[in-house]
């Protein structure tokens, strides 16, 4: 057996082994070098635009938007997916490949999916031959079932991004309240959308992902956070009734050629709004063409109240007992003069009992009634039933309307006030005040939310001057010397006031005028109050009465009708023929 006198010589090799073991070496380092300098010098360029067309991207993942309802649980505004589909495009194939239009495209593929977009075929195939490279949409907004077509066909460059697009059932009628977002869906932009925004879009997530140059998703990296869907609304809105006073101001808008009009319908015991609708409107689903038909003119818009404030005034003329509810009063033939400017009666007469004048609507018996009150007395009134600041309903845009100090008030704004000039509000604040002779002489705050419900109350009038003025304004409907004959609801009492004022504008009173009429029924027990206002009607009449009246008797009656509310007066013997009467002909069962 062989001795080895050191243990390195067991290692230790022969010198022609060492010299082919360091040549292997060598020629090692030599090929790693020459695949450097290759990969370097000669394809750097190849290299650099390969390893630019893959990037990590962190990819939103977007939030289902919460839903808006009505108070039947009916939809307002609701998010439905929808896919934006383009085409990755990475190269060109040269002329000759004449079935092939670019990568895995085809011309029945081409065929095939103008088909299922319902698109001219001519385009699309221009479209895709005009791209050299890169990545073009060919459809965005596309349906679920559209995206389910395409992804069977298995056409590798189709790509398909999922988006929400928010969709309003009820369109124009009920765009001013629940407003819209923007076009990807996302943001708020209008009403309760902007409103709420932060709750109802609520958290997008997001995944790491590596996509090439076209957009195509070529690893997922596992790094991700899930979206938190947004929080739901639930409004007090009544579709069917928004619906109904939508088309009533339409029609009657179109009827008078009057420049717009609102109308807000509340329930009288616990403030729900169930309407708050205006014209003219726009459609939230689409582009909207004017920003000013995007206004909610009825808490945006103000307006000097008119006639319909007297029932107000003289009511609490009644409260401070500085007249008699059976009093008569000298009208001196409907024409007073107070502070050097004149005051007159359309309809003018030497005396008028205290009901006469509501019922008539006297400017000098309201006049002569006002001057009874303290000015202090007066703006305490008004400002303690909201006049000149917001309600704060929940409402972007909500104006306050103004209500000037008592101290800065002349001997004629002070005889102005008492029949509705001097102060201007929105619709709402006028419908809030009128919440006073619905229950009582309690005044109930108007809410918008069907999940509010502490229904908040304050004494303003006694019960029993409260129920005297509501008897009053019962006469101006179901009298014949009313002035609101045309608000009349077969089977059903109303209690009710007309307006009629002239509109201010830059500086003075114009030739233009607000035509209104708020009311409340069954007037035995108020179940509703609403209010109608119609902007400068130029056709036929601008009277409160006759412009506003039937609008008010459209929706009231309807209302009425779809919550079963029980008749409060004998109907009309012929009209309940024709209720119950059986169609004959070519009706239809």
């Amino acid at each position: 057996m062989k001795q080895f006198s050191h243990q390195s010589d067991i290692f230790e090799l022969s010198k022609n082994r060492r010299r082919v073991v360091l040549s292997l070496i060598l020629l090692l380092f030599l090929m790693l070098f020459s695949r450097a300098l290759y990969l370097q010098q000669i394809k750097k360029d190849f290299l650099q635009n390969k390893g630019d067309g893959f990037i990590v991207k962190n990819e939103v993942l977007q939030s289902y938007r919460g839903k808006i309802y009505d108070r039947n649980n009916n939809l307002l505004a609701v998010s439905s997916p929808t896919f934006d589909i383009g085409l990755s495009i990475s190269h060109k194939l040269p002329k000759k490949h004449n079935d092939q239009i670019a990568d895995n495209l085809t011309k029945e593929n081409i065929n095939e999916i103008s088909k299922i977009l319902k698109t001219d075929e001519k385009i699309l195939l221009n479209k895709i031959k005009n791209k050299k490279k890169g990545y073009i949409y060919i459809q965005k907004r596309s349906s679920p079932e559209t995206a389910k077509k395409l992804t069977a066909m298995r056409i590798p460059v189709l790509n398909f991004e999922k988006k929400y697009t928010r969709y309003y059932p009820n369109r124009e009628a009920s765009a001013h309240v629940v407003g819209k977002t923007d076009l990807n869906g996302i943001e708020g932009t209008e009403g309760l959308e902007r409103q709420w925004d932060s709750i109802l879009k609520g958290e997008k997530g997001h995944k790491k992902v590596v996509v090439d140059g076209v957009k195509r998703v070529i690893d997922d990296l596992n790094d991700f956070k899930l979206p938190k869907n947004g929080s739901d609304i639930l409004t007090t809105i009544d579709n069917r009734l928004q619906h109904i006073a939508y088309e009533a101001l339409k029609k009657y808008i179109g009827r008078y050629e009057a420049n717009s009009g609102s109308a807000i319908l509340i329930d009288a015991k616990n403030g729900d709004i169930l309407v708050m609708t205006n014209f003219p409107s726009y459609n939230p689903n689409g582009v909207v063409k004017s920003y000013d038909s995007m206004r909610n003119r009825a808490i945006t818009d103000v307006f000097e109240p008119g006639s319909t404030l007297k029932p107000i005034s003289v009511a609490y003329a009644m409260e401070k007992k500085k007249i008699k509810h059976n009093e008569i009063i000298d009208t001196r033939d409907g024409f007073i003069r107070v502070g050097g400017r004149v005051i007159k009666d359309d309809h003018p007469q030497d005396q008028m009992s205290v009901k006469e004048i509501i019922q008539k609507s006297s400017n000098v018996g309201a006049t002569k009634i006002g001057q009874r009150l303290e000015s202090k007395d007066l703006w305490g009134l008004y400002n303690k039933l909201g006049f000149g600041a917001k309600i704060n309903v929940g409402m972007p845009g909500e104006s306050n309307g103004r209500l000037s100090e008592y101290s800065n008030w002349k001997e004629i704004d002070h005889a102005t006030l008492t029949y509705g000039y001097g102060v201007n509000m929105n619709l709402l604040q006028l419908v809030k005040a009128y919440t006073v002779f619905a229950n009582d002489g309690l005044m109930i705050k108007p809410k918008l939310y069907k999940n509010d419900n502490f229904v908040e109350t304050e004494r303003v009038l006694s019960s029993s001057t409260s129920k005297i003025m509501k008897d009053f304004m019962k006469s101006v409907v179901e009298e014949e010397e009313g002035t609101g004959t045309k608000a009349r609801i077969p089977g059903y009492t109303v209690a009710g006031k007309t307006g009629t004022a002239r509109k201010y504008h830059n500086g003075e009173y114009s030739k233009d005028y607000f035509a209104s009429f708020i009311g409340m029924s069954p007037s035995s027990d108020p179940k509703f109050i609403a209010a109608v206002i119609v902007d400068t009607s130029t056709k036929k009449s601008f009277y409160g009465g006759a412009v506003a009246g039937p609008i008010f008797k459209d929706v009231m009656k309807n209302a009425l009708k779809l919550y079963d509310v029980p008749y409060d007066k004998e109907l009309n013997e012929n009209l309940m023929n024709k209720m119950v009467k059986p169609q004959t002909g070519d009706a239809k069962l």
